[in-house]
């Protein structure tokens, strides 16, 4: 099976792109079918119990079984690389050109994706921009499509939006990502620092299958799922522009390690280009999220 076409994101039009870069964030329901839905879910059970259908880990992995705090949010990145459903939404050309649609941008490239799941009784997530943990690239961007496997309530830790706080000035890294005691602190102080009284922050409340696109500046974070038996399963895919290239900046902890010596091109081996306006897509893609292969078979 090749990557996911999505073609609920080919509807897209100028009055979406507006709305994307008036708010920084732009909600598309619907656009997994149920069948998809139900498969990327089987799948999270099996990936943080560490059955990597590829055999290669992931790149962060944060939760175990029998390990980490039962009342904290399951966290993994970069799941592309051990698991091929998570693959065929993660390396999807649709869903990179919608977001190159939106951003601007001719063109786009896998960054990584991020596996969330928030089960009952799980801590809040700090708001945050995404940017911020990006000062690896030139340039400093990204898009994140955030798409969910459940219904979304505000009781069970939904994602949250400032509108509008992608235009403030972008911040450091912030501490204390997971379970902070409040949450909303670091956003609260970057809209004072900035002399911005900030606006009410959207919960997001949408059927499973949907997702969001949200640009890398806007803050955004979680409160704690407070219900007895809501999941709140999602995966972000983090998008960048294809033009871009390794700064001189120094840090870039997952990143930076798929770096050659002396060259800050990125290789496509580690940052597929998802959808170029020049017809370019890179050519294992497909074929990887059918076999899990990269390279053409022995003879």
């Amino acid at each position: 099976m090749a990557a996911f076409d999505l073609p609920a994101l080919a509807g897209l039009d100028a009055g979406a792109v507006a709305r994307f870069r008036r708010d920084g964030f732009l909600v598309v329901e619907r656009i997994l079918s149920p069948d998809r839905i139900a498969a990327l879910r089987e799948r999270f059970p099996l990936v943080f119990a560490g059955r990597f259908d590829t055999g290669i880990y992931p790149d962060e992995w944060y939760w175990r079984e029998g390990m980490s705090l039962p009342d904290v949010t399951r966290h993994m990145a970069n799941a592309w690389k051990a698991d091929l459903t998570i693959a065929r939404l993660a390396l999807s050309a649709d869903l990179g050109r919608a977001a190159a649609m939106l951003a601007g941008w001719s063109g786009t490239r896998l960054g990584q994706d991020t596996l969330w799941w928030k089960a009952p009784r799980t801590k809040p997530v700090t708001f945050h921009q995404d940017t911020s943990f990006l000062d690896v690239l030139d340039p400093q961007q990204t898009v994140t499509c955030w798409v969910t496997l459940d219904d979304t309530h505000r009781d069970a830790g939904t994602l949250e939006y400032v509108p509008g706080s992608h235009l403030w000035p972008l911040t450091p890294i912030p501490e204390g990502f997971h379970a902070p005691e409040d949450y909303r602190a670091h956003m609260r102080a970057a809209a004072a620092a900035a002399g911005i009284a900030p606006p009410d922050p959207v919960l997001i409340e949408v059927p499973a299958g949907s997702c969001v696109f949200h640009a890398g500046e806007i803050w955004h974070g979680s409160g704690p799922n407070v219900t007895d038996d809501r999941m709140r399963r999602s995966i972000g895919v983090h998008v960048i522009p294809e033009q871009a290239r390794f700064s001189d900046r120094p840090g870039g902890y997952i990143y930076r390690r798929y770096q050659r010596t002396g060259d800050a091109t990125m290789d496509e081996s580690y940052f597929p280009i998802l959808w170029s306006g020049s017809g370019h897509r890179t050519g294992w893609v497909d074929g990887y999220c059918e076999s899990g292969r990269r390279l053409p078979q022995a003879a």
